[in-house]
C-alpha cells in the first residue's frame, strides 16, 4: 500500500487527519489478517477523533 503525501500535521489541519484516517481504512479493507485489520480500524478511529477535535477547535476559534 502506498500512502499519498500529506500536508504537515497541525491542530488545524483537517486534511492531514482525514488523509491518515482514510489510509487506515484502506489498509483495513485490503488486508487478510484480522489483527492487522483491527489495528488499522483502531488507528482510523483515533484519527477520526483528532479530525473531529480539530474541527471543533477551528469552529470555536472562528466564533461559530
Amino acid at each position: 500500500m502506498t500512502i499519498p503525501s500529506s500536508p504537515k500535521p497541525t491542530i488545524r489541519n483537517h486534511e492531514f487527519y482525514l488523509a491518515r484516517m482514510n489510509a487506515c481504512r484502506v489498509e483495513a479493507s485490503e488486508t487478510l489478517l484480522p489483527n492487522v485489520r483491527d489495528r488499522a480500524l483502531r488507528a482510523a478511529a483515533v484519527w477520526q477523533e483528532m479530525y473531529n477535535k480539530a474541527q471543533q477547535f477551528d469552529e470555536k476559534r472562528q466564533g461559530r
